[in-house]
């Protein structure tokens, strides 16, 4: 985890240079924008993240001799793993799906640790960008001062002036998250979900599961069959323009090559090759 001053900055710093250096997998143009649009996103969203502790990543775990990397974080109590999700919108539905998703019970049946699952609601994206409260407010007509929502529930008049935040040079972002307490958003787009271990039977099943999937992958070949059930939802997969295009991803298509030391095990890793629906089904 990142332990410079201003962990916010540091991470819209990195938007910004990976946009840069490696470009966004967006279509049409207008780059830069998006960039900026989601380097604020990545500002506001990693300092609220960061404001209560440090997390760290946990240690590398093995199931059967077969490494398992870890997309969690620990507590520095050293006895609850976190996990984070940015996504559009919040559903009963998701929540199952995620609950069971091997990013969470894949996860904790490995290090046999209870999770907190920290869920940012952006909102759904309009123009490859976010329209939710961390991105967008109103500006008072004669005051110019920033609101997010009305306690209300009503919308603003139409002398209120829409604004993005990323375009805002007055407003910062300690200024931004005021408005969003004030106007009593962030219990709305800032969730917790706490979820307790499986049983250990439960979770010794997983880890076989686990296992199982990890020594298909590496006996795998050739590249797996197209899934499209799986390109969007619950997020789009990373491979989804290649797919479409039926083109091999390659670094003439913008993808950069990755050559691991020895197989390594993560529910994207999983998830990518067998598609989204392959995760583990809570008891």
């Amino acid at each position: 985890m990142c332990e410079e001053g201003d962990p916010g900055q540091a991470a819209g710093d990195t938007v910004m240079t990976y946009a840069a250096e490696r470009g966004l997998d967006i279509e049409g143009s207008g780059v830069y924008p998006i960039a900026l649009h989601t380097a604020a996103l990545a500002d506001i969203v990693t300092t609220l993240l960061r404001q209560n502790a440090i997390w760290a990543r946990p240690a590398d775990k093995t199931i059967n001799g077969l490494p398992w990397v870890s997309a969690a974080f620990l507590d520095p109590s050293g006895v609850r793993l976190h996990r984070v999700l940015l996504l559009s919108r919040w559903s009963e539905e998701r929540e199952k799906a995620e609950r069971c998703s091997w990013g969470s019970l894949g996860e904790q049946s490995v290090y046999e640790l209870p999770m907190t699952i920290h869920i940012c609601v952006l909102g759904q994206r309009r123009n490859q960008k976010h329209v939710g409260a961390f991105s967008q407010g109103y500006l008072h007509p004669r005051s110019r001062g920033l609101r997010i929502r009305k306690k209300t529930g009503e919308g603003f008049g139409a002398a209120w002036t829409k604004c993005w935040r990323e375009e805002q040079d007055t407003i910062s972002r300690d200024k931004w998250i005021d408005a969003m307490q004030e106007d009593g958003v962030l219990p709305d787009v800032m969730l917790e979900l706490n979820c307790d271990p499986p049983p250990a039977k439960i979770a010794s099943e997983i880890r076989l599961l686990a296992e199982k999937k990890l020594r298909q992958i590496q006996e795998t070949t050739k590249t797996p069959d197209m899934n499209p059930s799986s390109c969007w939802w619950p997020t789009p997969c990373q491979f989804a323009f290649g797919c479409w295009n039926f083109q091999a991803p390659s670094q003439r298509t913008g993808f950069v090559p990755v050559s691991l030391p020895s197989p390594q095990l993560m529910g994207a890793d999983i998830e990518v090759l067998f598609g989204r629906n392959c995760g583990p089904k809570c008891p």
